[in-house]
């Protein structure tokens, strides 16, 4: 069948890459239904889009000059041959509106999520600074990090006083950003949390594997750390 729709997807950000990537390998699109906007500039493809709006939310056009839809409603459509029960689902409003919401969530942090370095490119897709969603962000990456932690660390499998001292570093060495750029700091920092939370979950059921995985937890925290201080500062 003739693809009929193409998918714009901002190839500096790993989670679109992946994802778009998914689609392709899944026959959700064809490869040609796969376009960056890096490669945007080549076709008239520009002219359909809301380039405001494509920051924040990904644009599914129609190669056959049809209207363009956006965000949730461009991967409803895309799934929903799939996943037919996902239009039913989308049609309660208490459940549409919280997809909305948490595709927006996601959105406005997939740069703190999944960081890189900045590109110049002629169409900037990058998201937008938003306080409300990124401090969101740093409200529920943070708050399950530390959950999942404290429950580590209560029970007894390893002293907590290594991750205290890194986060009393780490807010030290976060003195250099200042206004927005402190925020998407601690932005990173409560997904560092998260993320190191989300390591240390198996050693809760099998305490053998506690010294590795606390170490694994505390290796990764700090690469990640170093890795995206450095990204902050450049960008």
């Amino acid at each position: 069948m003739k693809q009929t729709k193409a998918i714009i997807y901002d190839d500096n950000c790993p989670m679109c890459r992946w994802y778009t990537r998914a689609f392709v390998e899944t026959n959700l699109l064809d490869k040609e239904g796969r376009i960056s906007f890096s490669r945007l500039e080549h076709t008239h493809l520009a002219e359909q889009l809301d380039l405001q709006r494509s920051k924040h939310e990904i644009p599914l056009v129609d190669l056959e000059g049809g209207a363009t839809i956006y965000g949730v409603d461009s991967l409803i459509y895309l799934l929903s041959p799939r996943f037919p029960f996902l239009k039913k689902i989308m049609g309660l409003k208490p459940l549409n509106y919280f997809f909305r919401k948490l595709y927006k969530l996601v959105s406005y942090n997939r740069g703190i999520m999944a960081p890189s370095p900045k590109k110049t490119r002629v169409y900037d897709c990058t998201p937008d600074f938003n306080l409300t969603y990124r401090l969101a962000f740093i409200g529920l990456a943070g708050g399950t990090g530390i959950l999942l932690l404290s429950l580590f660390f209560q029970s007894g499998l390893m002293n907590a006083n290594w991750l205290f001292a890194l986060l009393l570093l780490s807010l030290i060495a976060g003195n250099v950003f200042k206004g927005n750029d402190y925020v998407s700091y601690l932005g990173h920092l409560s997904f560092l949390l998260l993320l190191g939370g989300l390591i240390t979950l198996p050693a809760l059921a099998f305490p053998v594997f506690t010294p590795l995985v606390g170490t694994l937890a505390l290796s990764v925290m700090i690469w990640q750390f170093i890795r995206r201080y450095k990204l902050l500062k450049a960008s």
